[in-house]
């Protein structure tokens, strides 16, 4: 059965892929991350049919959870529904109900049996161009496609040029293939083990977003349909019973990375080396708690050790040391469902980070109020208020948000934004208004894209903007999207010139 197309952005899209990941705001990630899960809403991954190197390379789990998922497969057969999924260890309902938006549960019979998985072909096409209204507008241009059979095999194929850089260039190729004791990557490919102190390519999470972004889930090898990735060669891992051994090569930067790994349900660790690069990482893990921990050399030794702990539902901490280039640096954090605190402290900075997210519901009506405050201290104090409020019934949503900020002067910038959302058919107007006057208050701001891109202005100067974002579902398999923008600094006292682009995206699926 096919699923929708992805037409993903909303809250409950942007929800899960926080939870996962581990970002306090969509802001912190970055479009290759992004567009890892906007595949998986395409293309949800099976739960009962993937084998350990596809559920490690999804990054959707961690180990922990995939050693406990293949146990509970082994011993009592397929999973039915994300309630049982919530049950077994290392997860919960949160991560269950996130999961439930990029995975899927189809029942294969007894205990041990693989499902199969036909094949599936992805092809997307986008143009876009931009102009400042005096001169020729700029033009830029990307395709990707991905073929995938089942749990078993895929490819990656992706080009792209840029306004700045208008050649395409040689483009990603990838491919990997999913045996159930072994995975072999040819092509571009990420590499990610540990923490990521020694080895770990592409997006990198900054640990001070949320207590879910202290730890890392590593990967592995895994194949990438990244505009812009690290490695290309050759990567491939077997399983001896508990055991992982892997390889790879790299023509890029002429890189060999081999890594060693044990995996239990209570047990994980592994090391890995590349070049002048060495790691040994450890997690153990508890009902409620787990500890975890990374040492490595990479021009000069680095090391940390974590706590993560869940006494009940709803409530969690989090503590972890670091000791990265030779500065010690503290963080600790909490949540107590709807509220969470993150605070970070070494020699060189101090930063804090509060949020306030309740959900509620009145009648068909339903609102999620968002409340943020941070301060960070690196040279200057930077300090950052978020008020954010959604209101939606049925496929008709508004929501606005506000955001002030003191460095070198205030800042401010509101927007607001209407939208309709239905199962072939969604857009959304958003209008903004921002007064900026120092580089250094800049204000980042996640906004509504095609599939495959991250849009993450940096607001600066005087000025205002508006955007017109849409899909439309024409057929069960093909799709299209746009996004009309403007921007211009009708109140500057420096004349900045205004800008408007146009993007139009196909996405065919078969």
């Amino acid at each position: 059965m096919l699923a929708m197309s992805v037409m993903t952005d909303g809250p409950d899209f942007d929800s899960a892929v926080l939870r996962l990941s581990g970002a306090g705001t969509m802001e912190e990630l970055d479009e290759g991350e992004l567009e890892r899960y906007r595949s998986f809403y395409l293309h949800p991954l099976d739960l009962n049919a993937a084998g350990r190197g596809r559920l490690l390379s999804s990054g959707l789990l961690t180990a922990f959870q995939a050693a406990s998922l293949l146990d509970w497969r082994e011993r009592f057969g397929d999973i039915l529904s994300y309630a049982e999924l919530a049950m077994l260890d290392g997860f919960d309902e949160e991560t269950a109900e996130a999961l439930r938006r990029f995975t899927k549960l189809e029942s294969a019979g007894p205990p041990g049996k693989r499902s199969g998985g036909g094949w599936r072909h992805d092809v997307m096409l986008r143009g876009a161009a931009r102009s400042n209204l005096e001169s020729a507008p700029e033009q830029a241009f990307g395709m990707r496609y991905r073929l995938s059979a089942g749990e078993k095999a895929e490819l990656h194929l992706a080009g792209r040029n840029t306004y700045g850089r208008p050649g395409f260039g040689a483009g990603t190729v990838s491919a990997a293939w999913y045996g159930r004791h072994a995975k072999v990557v040819l092509g571009h490919f990420n590499a990610r083990f540990g923490q990521g102190l020694a080895v770990w390519s592409g997006f990198s999470m900054s640990p001070y977003g949320s207590i879910d972004s202290f730890r890392r889930s590593a990967s592995g090898f895994s194949p990438t349909g990244s505009f812009s990735p690290e490695y290309c060669g050759a990567a491939a891992d077997i399983d001896l019973g508990r055991w992982n051994a892997g390889l790879a090569y790299s023509f890029d930067g002429n890189a060999a990375i081999g890594s060693l790994s044990y995996c239990a349900r209570r047990f994980s660790g592994g090391v890995t080396a590349s070049g002048g690069a060495v790691s040994a990482d450890f997690k153990l893990g508890f009902p409620g708690l787990s500890l975890y921990g990374e040492a490595a050399w990479k021009e000069a030794p680095s090391a940390l050790a974590g706590l993560h702990w869940v006494p009940s539902y709803g409530y969690k901490a989090g503590l972890q040391l670091r000791w990265i280039k030779g500065v010690p640096e503290l963080l600790a954090g909490a949540s107590l469902k709807p509220a969470d605190v993150v605070a970070a402290c070494s020699p060189e900075q101090f930063r804090l980070m509060g949020r306030y997210a309740p959900e509620i519901r009145l009648g068909r009506f339903g609102l999620k109020p968002l409340v943020r405050l941070a301060a960070r201290k690196k040279g200057a104090w930077r300090l950052e208020g978020r008020g954010e409020l959604h209101a939606s019934c049925g496929p008709f949503g508004v929501s606005s948000r506000f955001d002030l900020v003191k460095c070198k002067s205030a800042a401010w910038l509101v927007n607001s934004e209407a939208g309709y959302s239905a199962e072939k058919f969604r857009c959304w107007l958003r209008a903004t208004l921002f007064c900026i006057d120092d580089w250094d208050d800049r204000i980042y701001v996640y906004e509504r894209d095609a599939p495959g891109s991250f849009n993450v202005p940096a607001y600066y100067g005087r000025g205002r903007a508006l955007s017109f974002v849409g899909a439309w579902k024409f057929t069960a398999r093909q799709a299209v999207y746009w996004r009309c923008s403007f921007i211009d600094y009708p109140w500057m006292t420096k004349y900045k010139e205004p800008r408007a682009e146009v993007k139009l995206q196909y996405q065919l699926r078969l």
